[in-house]
């Protein structure tokens, strides 16, 4: 828990300082929270952590609902901006419960070089994850793209849809493969 709780103070020294860099620059700064979230994630070989939401089995599909995301969107042009991200996953199974959290950061490429207000845009991302469950907790380092597009509301929001793709790093558990997709609010600040 102490490990999860540094490497969640070292994110906002981060994300304070990529703040301030972008302030001075006077360029468009934007906030996205993830409303609603699918993910399906496979392993072969799971072991720790990861048996405990399958009732021990070694091998396995993971699927969960929901999953909250908090994003601040940098841009360093009306194309392309620095996403840190904050994200927390619940999978349940077997009896047991499987919390993730992940900690990322993403380069999201706009096609319609509007400053992220709207279309769409690839965005590839490096996350670590930190999952924990029964008393046991273990990390992964995962390499990743998204998919989406935004829709405006207005001139200070958008609606914001995404597909994901990641791959977790073999480290204190098994590869993995995830898909996923979210739903969120990007709301504009400048």
């Amino acid at each position: 828990m102490r490990r999860i709780l540094g490497i969640t103070a070292l994110t906002a020294l981060a994300l304070g300082a990529t703040a301030r860099a972008a302030q001075a620059q006077e360029k468009a700064t934007e906030f996205t929270v993830g409303v609603l979230g699918l993910g399906y994630t496979s392993c072969d070989g799971c072991d720790g952590v990861f048996e405990l939401t399958t009732g021990g089995a070694s091998s396995g599909v993971f699927t969960g609902f929901g999953g909250g995301s908090v994003a601040a969107g940098f841009y360093l042009s009306p194309g392309m901006a620095i996403e840190p991200t904050l994200a927390l996953s619940l999978l349940s199974g077997g009896g047991e419960t499987l919390t993730i959290l992940s900690l990322g950061v993403a380069v999201p490429y706009y096609f319609d070089k509007g400053w992220g207000r709207n279309g769409m845009y690839l965005a590839p991302r490096l996350t670590y994850n930190s999952a924990s469950g029964g008393g046991e907790s273990s990390s992964q380092v995962a390499l990743g793209i998204g998919l989406g597009t935004k829709v405006p509301l207005n001139d200070m929001a958008a609606l914001r849809l995404q597909a994901n793709f990641d791959y977790g790093f073999e480290g204190d558990f098994s590869s993995t493969t995830s898909f996923g997709a979210f739903f969120g609010l990007s709301v504009f600040l400048k």
